[in-house]
């Protein structure tokens, strides 16, 4: 990677003792085919050996803090405040691309959008496929998009750094979906790059402490959409996720997607 020239985009990976995850992660950044990537990596000063990890990739980490933060998206805030690429992306320990040649596809065939997006795939703790998201991303998106909830995986957003905010830290298990909705708003235009983006590691806060991202969903909904959008909104919740969860069944053997189109 060239540190001489401005980088196109920011990736900002997060960990805290999580040494064997941040490892796939940062491997996978290595293998990326593109340069001009500056890679942020904020560690919530661990215990284990994540600074062993870290300085074992100073050929691809272009800068690293490691001290104590007020939680996940306290330390994301940190990343922002480092990133001086044209777009940013979250890249969290255990995440991945999906394919080594993801950032050079999205660096060809973008056009300066504010948001640019795709899709993401679930994988098991060891990385093994596990299968696709439930929610199908919108072929346009804006702020109402998110209507019903984190329809973009976070993973799979790259955001003008001059569009992206700060997170609001109220929110200990949802801030992202907040995020996601107030940066949509500052955007003025958004490009479906029609490619899996992402391979998203189950088992994160969201999964660990439902009730309370159940409770920060509907105030941060309520809050954008008004109380009785939001009501309507989770009604229909449970007959998606039923029909979901029967199409995995009836089609489990379904490989992972290819995540750049055939030429």
């Amino acid at each position: 990677m060239n540190k001489k020239l401005s980088p196109w985009l920011s990736i900002i990976t997060v960990c805290y003792n999580d040494s064997k995850n941040l490892k796939r992660t940062l491997q996978n950044i290595r293998e990326q085919n593109c340069k001009f990537i500056q890679l942020i990596v904020v560690d919530g000063d661990s215990t284990d050996d994540t600074k062993s990890v870290i300085t074992s990739y100073t050929d691809v980490i272009t800068d690293w803090i490691s001290e104590k933060d007020a939680g996940l998206f306290n330390a994301m805030n940190k990343g922002i405040k480092l990133a001086n690429g044209e777009y940013i992306v979250f890249l969290n320990a255990g995440d991945v691309f999906h394919d080594p040649q993801v950032i050079s596809y999205i660096y060809s065939h973008h056009h300066q959008e504010d948001i640019l997006y795709g899709n993401a795939v679930f994988v098991h703790q060891d990385g093994r496929y596990k299968g696709p998201r439930h929610k199908k991303i919108p072929k346009t998106l804006d702020w109402r998009s998110f209507k019903s909830g984190m329809v973009i995986c976070h993973q799979a957003l790259i955001v003008k750094t001059s569009v992206a905010r700060s997170y609001d830290i109220q929110y200990q298990i949802c801030a992202d979906l907040d995020w996601a909705i107030c940066t949509t708003k500052r955007a003025k235009s958004t490009l479906n790059l029609g490619i899996t983006i992402c391979d998203f590691q189950r088992g994160g806060l969201s999964d660990k402490k439902r009730g309370l991202a159940l409770l920060e969903r509907w105030k941060i909904l309520s809050k954008h959409f008004g109380w009785a959008q939001t009501m309507w909104s989770h009604m229909k919740i449970p007959s998606k996720f039923l029909l979901w969860k029967l199409n995995g069944y009836l089609n489990h053997n379904i490989p992972p997607p290819n995540p750049l189109p055939h030429h």
